[in-house]
Protein backbone atom coordinates (compact mmCIF):
# COMPACT_ATOMS: atom_id res chain seq x y z
CA UNK A 1 0.00 0.00 0.00
CA UNK A 2 2.87 2.46 1.12
CA UNK A 3 4.13 1.80 -2.87
CA UNK A 4 1.13 2.57 -4.22
CA UNK A 5 0.80 5.91 -2.46
CA UNK A 6 4.22 7.33 -3.17
CA UNK A 7 3.52 6.26 -6.68
CA UNK A 8 0.73 8.32 -7.24
CA UNK A 9 1.88 11.23 -5.39
CA UNK A 10 5.10 11.63 -7.60
CA UNK A 11 2.46 11.02 -10.41
CA UNK A 12 0.61 13.81 -9.15
CA UNK A 13 3.43 16.03 -8.42
CA UNK A 14 4.96 15.57 -12.20
CA UNK A 15 1.42 16.80 -13.62
CA UNK A 16 1.32 19.59 -11.27
CA UNK A 17 4.64 20.82 -12.33
CA UNK A 18 3.72 20.25 -15.95
CA UNK A 19 0.60 22.45 -15.76
CA UNK A 20 2.51 24.94 -13.57
CA UNK A 21 5.15 25.01 -16.45
CA UNK A 22 2.73 25.54 -19.19
CA UNK A 23 0.78 28.24 -17.18
CA UNK A 24 4.41 29.84 -17.24
CA UNK A 25 4.74 29.60 -20.84
CA UNK A 26 1.59 30.98 -21.40
CA UNK A 27 1.97 33.75 -19.33
CA UNK A 28 5.41 34.57 -20.31
CA UNK A 29 3.95 34.84 -24.19
CA UNK A 30 1.35 37.31 -23.20
CA UNK A 31 3.50 39.68 -21.57
CA UNK A 32 5.42 39.58 -24.70
CA UNK A 33 2.54 40.58 -26.82
CA UNK A 34 1.57 43.48 -24.38
CA UNK A 35 5.30 44.56 -24.62
CA UNK A 36 5.14 44.28 -28.24
CA UNK A 37 1.89 46.21 -28.78
CA UNK A 38 3.45 49.12 -26.02
CA UNK A 39 5.98 49.79 -28.07
CA UNK A 40 4.25 49.47 -31.21
CA UNK A 41 1.75 52.17 -29.60
CA UNK A 42 4.95 54.69 -28.87
CA UNK A 43 6.28 54.28 -31.89
CA UNK A 44 2.89 55.02 -33.63
CA UNK A 45 2.62 58.13 -31.39
CA UNK A 46 5.98 59.32 -32.39
CA UNK A 47 5.80 59.15 -35.56
CA UNK A 48 2.56 61.34 -35.90
CA UNK A 49 3.02 64.79 -37.42
CA UNK A 50 1.45 67.93 -36.58
CA UNK A 51 -0.26 69.43 -38.95
CA UNK A 52 1.74 71.91 -41.35
CA UNK A 53 0.96 75.56 -41.70
CA UNK A 54 -2.62 77.23 -40.71
CA UNK A 55 -5.25 76.67 -42.76
CA UNK A 56 -6.27 78.45 -46.12
CA UNK A 57 -8.68 81.49 -46.64
CA UNK A 58 -10.89 79.26 -48.50
CA UNK A 59 -11.06 77.40 -45.38
CA UNK A 60 -11.97 79.88 -42.76
CA UNK A 61 -13.81 81.68 -45.08
CA UNK A 62 -17.57 82.65 -44.12
CA UNK A 63 -19.68 79.48 -45.66
CA UNK A 64 -16.41 77.39 -46.00
CA UNK A 65 -14.39 75.93 -48.94
CA UNK A 66 -17.73 75.59 -51.48
CA UNK A 67 -18.55 79.00 -50.90
CA UNK A 68 -15.60 80.26 -51.88
CA UNK A 69 -15.88 78.21 -54.87
CA UNK A 70 -19.12 79.26 -55.99
CA UNK A 71 -18.31 82.95 -55.15
CA UNK A 72 -15.25 82.76 -57.57
CA UNK A 73 -17.64 81.89 -60.60
CA UNK A 74 -21.12 82.50 -60.04
CA UNK A 75 -22.24 80.13 -62.85
CA UNK A 76 -21.45 77.44 -60.71
CA UNK A 77 -24.70 77.81 -59.16
CA UNK A 78 -26.66 77.21 -62.25
CA UNK A 79 -25.12 73.96 -62.49
CA UNK A 80 -26.83 70.53 -61.35
CA UNK A 81 -26.13 69.32 -57.84
CA UNK A 82 -23.76 66.24 -59.63
CA UNK A 83 -21.84 68.88 -61.48
CA UNK A 84 -21.14 71.27 -59.21
CA UNK A 85 -19.44 68.79 -56.63
CA UNK A 86 -17.60 67.55 -59.41
CA UNK A 87 -16.26 71.00 -60.52
CA UNK A 88 -15.63 71.45 -56.69
CA UNK A 89 -13.93 68.24 -56.19
CA UNK A 90 -11.31 69.40 -58.95
CA UNK A 91 -11.34 72.88 -57.99
CA UNK A 92 -9.67 71.61 -54.43
CA UNK A 93 -7.42 69.60 -56.00
CA UNK A 94 -5.98 72.27 -58.09
CA UNK A 95 -5.87 74.59 -55.07
CA UNK A 96 -4.53 72.02 -52.59
CA UNK A 97 -7.20 71.73 -50.47
CA UNK A 98 -7.26 67.75 -50.22
CA UNK A 99 -5.43 65.72 -47.81
CA UNK A 100 -3.87 63.53 -50.59
CA UNK A 101 -1.54 66.82 -51.86
CA UNK A 102 -0.06 67.34 -48.80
Amino acid sequence: MPEFASSTIVILLSSLLGVLLLIFVVLVGISRNLARMARGQSESQSREEPPVGSPSAAETSAGGAFETFLREDPSRRKLPKAEQFAAYRKWRQENGLNWTNS
